[in-house]
């Protein structure tokens, strides 16, 4: 039996999108995620909501559905994060931070998830703190989530690293996500006003259909998986030929 991968976070966001409105989304000032390997089993997303005792509402989404939710009263102020610059799923987060970590021959078991605005302009960054089980903190970095640039990182350089691994394939680095040539390349827009790809998000609408553009080729890419089936441009499966 095939174990079910853990969901990313573009899922839970469209969870709480459809369940509670799309304007809802314009009030996510965090997205919590603990203990991924690669992705969390749960997610928390923290909302701005005046009606909350403390002003804040937390839900936790999981397996793609609303699991929990809370209003604690203390939280630290955060701005509203404007999701329509949001390009980098916490999928290609990893990717930009396993990359890094493998550079550096630092190997780690589970990651930390942290998504919030990174400055006035309400651009949201990743903050992953990757962990071994073993030793504790192995790094952080941060990632800006508009454009996929690394913005900080450190790494314990007092850890005895593991035996040096294989570089990644031509194509597969944190760059190569970013301008969609990497292994989970961002979802094309091909529809009339919808933005293409490498273009800003321009509305909460376009957000939503960027993310269903990119569920449909995982989903279709799971099936050839599954199915041994060849891709549309004629590679099995299995291989890393580059998709359009």
């Amino acid at each position: 039996m095939v174990a079910m991968a853990n969901d990313p976070a573009y899922t839970a966001l469209r969870v709480v999108g459809k369940s509670r409105g799309e304007d809802t989304l314009k009030h996510i000032v965090e997205l919590h995620g603990r203990h991924g390997v690669p992705q969390p089993p749960v997610w928390k997303i923290v909302l701005d909501d005046p009606r909350a005792r403390g002003g804040i509402r937390e839900i936790e989404v999981q397996t793609g559905r609303i699991v929990g939710e809370r209003t604690p009263v203390d939280h630290d102020a955060v701005s509203p994060m404007v999701l329509t610059q949001l390009n980098l799923d916490s999928e290609g987060a990893f990717t930009v931070a396993n990359q890094e970590a493998q550079k550096l021959n630092k190997p780690f078991d589970h990651v930390d998830y942290v998504l919030q605005s990174g400055g006035g302009s309400g651009a949201p960054v990743w903050k992953l703190d990757l962990n071994d089980s073993k030793d504790g903190h192995v790094g952080t970095i941060v990632i800006a989530a508009d454009t996929g640039n690394i913005i900080h990182e450190d790494f314990d350089h007092s850890r005895i690293p593991a035996p040096q691994e294989a570089p990644p394939p031509d194509g597969a680095g944190p760059r190569a996500y970013a301008d969609g040539r990497g292994d989970v390349p961002p979802p094309a827009a091909g529809d009339p006003g919808y933005s293409e790809h490498g273009e800003p998000i321009r509305s909460i609408p376009d957000f939503f259909h960027r993310i269903g553009k990119h569920f449909e080729r995982r989903g279709k890419q799971l099936e050839n998986f599954l199915t041994g089936k060849k891709s549309d441009d004629g590679h099995p499966p299995d291989s890393h030929a580059p998709e359009d």
